[in-house]
């Protein structure tokens, strides 16, 4: 039976919290510290082994930028063409038309110049989404100091996911870019956050399960009503230089032919993925082959549904706690998406941040929770590691570990401060 709170129990909460904060600031700059030598790394990798090359030789390597640049080439060619791929291959540019637009201006110069262009541009819009979603958390009562921006911004800079990102060329910081806008503008600014919303589902329609937050946010429904209609204005002005016929291609033969296809490489950190690797041996996830699409099963694909349900529901049961829930959805969408790729889990950062502001004033037990699924995001999906020893099942969990951490992370609730969210649901005592 729970002893009545006294005096005595308060001084031991308080003396435990203190404890906690301290310690918890500490992992926080031992990440920050850790990120700044990967931060190194990574730029002298992606100058050095990526961009450079690809300014002297634009075939010399193969990314992601790739695949929106030679479709860019293929359509202002021919004004057609847009989607030339194999229904057995997870490759080529597969993403709703209006997403090509921009790559059609970039188009006109050099790939390699291009892809740098894109990657300052990528780079910026990133750090201008974590601003923008740390001045929402400070607007929603959480405390958090300067010192403590500095190290979370290391840490969200120097993760294994930011830095896939640049180096494959991938559009995910744009995507990311539009779902914390439409968060931190929806319960004022309605025209403006379905505008974002809009146009981050023209780039890639992940954002649709934004969609969800109305379920427990009502200053965001009005925003999301007048999405709808921002989606059907944004794409009758791309119709204006995509012709309707690709539309039509997209949501009649691209979209079927790929929903339920996933890839079992262990670049792939989706929970679809993560379950069909259980049925093959090591040798097939861990050694890269190549794009082929794996079919997902029926089964799996109704496991996934559910665990997406079951997510929403326990969001909805803890729906007093708007910012973690918004943070929470956003990182879903690389949870169920048949490829989630290493780059796509960038969309966890809005929770990494609400969690590391959360571990500076956590209990012990929960900072170290928070800081071992951080610890997890900073070497980049698909590298293999020494455990060559371990069975097929365990190195598939080991290698899984972005989705882990993300599950994980969606779980941990913490009161951050004074703060509006209300008491936690899930504490590590």
């Amino acid at each position: 039976m729970s002893q009545p709170f006294d005096s005595r129990s308060s001084r031991a909460t308080r003396g435990s919290l203190a404890q906690g904060g301290r310690f918890g600031t500490a992992l926080l700059w031992i990440l920050a510290c850790a990120s700044m030598v990967l931060l190194t790394y990574e730029a002298a990798t992606l100058i050095g082994s990526v961009l450079r090359p690809l300014i002297a030789n634009p075939q010399i390597i193969q990314t992601d930028f790739h695949y929106y640049y030679q479709a860019a080439e293929r359509f202002s060619a021919s004004r057609k063409d847009l989607y030339a791929m194999a229904d057995d291959v997870i490759a080529g540019f597969a993403y709703p038309p209006p997403a090509i637009v921009p790559f059609i201006w970039l188009a006109k110069a050099p790939l390699g110049t291009a892809l740098l262009a894109f990657t300052i541009t990528s780079y910026l819009v990133l750090i201008g989404s974590l601003q923008q979603w740390i001045g929402y958390l400070r607007r929603s009562g959480f405390a958090v100091d300067r010192r403590s921006v500095v190290a979370i911004m290391l840490i969200a800079l120097g993760l294994g996911p930011t830095y896939m990102n640049a180096v494959f060329g991938q559009v995910n910081a744009f995507v990311l870019g539009a779902a914390v806008a439409f968060v931190c503008l929806a319960p004022t600014a309605t025209l403006e956050a379905a505008s974002v919303l809009a146009l981050g589902i023209w780039l890639k329609i992940y954002p649709i399960v934004l969609a969800a937050i109305a379920i427990w946010d009502r200053r965001a429904r009005r925003a999301l009503a007048w999405s709808v209609v921002a989606l059907l204005a944004i794409g009758a002005l791309a119709m204006a230089i995509v012709p309707y016929h690709e539309f039509e291609v997209f949501f009649r033969e691209v979209l079927p032919a790929r929903a339920d296809k996933t890839a079992i490489h262990i670049v792939n950190q989706s929970l679809v993925a993560f379950l069909e690797r259980f049925r093959y041996p090591t040798d097939l996830f861990v050694n890269w082959t190549g794009h082929e699409a794996v079919r997902v099963s029926l089964v799996l694909r109704v496991v996934n549904a559910a665990f997406a349900a079951a997510a929403i529901a326990v969001m909805w049961q803890r729906r007093r706690f708007v910012a973690l829930n918004a943070a929470s959805l956003i990182a879903l969408i690389a949870v169920i998406a048949p490829l989630g790729w290493g780059h796509t889990y960038v969309m966890v950062l809005p929770l990494l941040v609400y969690q590391l502001i959360a571990m500076t004033t956590a209990s012990l037990n929960t900072a170290i929770a928070i800081f071992l699924c951080v610890l997890a995001f900073m070497i980049p999906a698909g590298r293999q590691l020494p455990i060559e020893w371990a069975p097929d099942w365990l190195e598939n969990v080991v290698y899984s570990r972005y989705l882990i951490a993300t599950i994980a992370l969606m779980l941990i609730s913490t009161t951050i401060g004074q703060t509006t969210e209300s008491a936690p649901v899930t504490s590590f005592t």
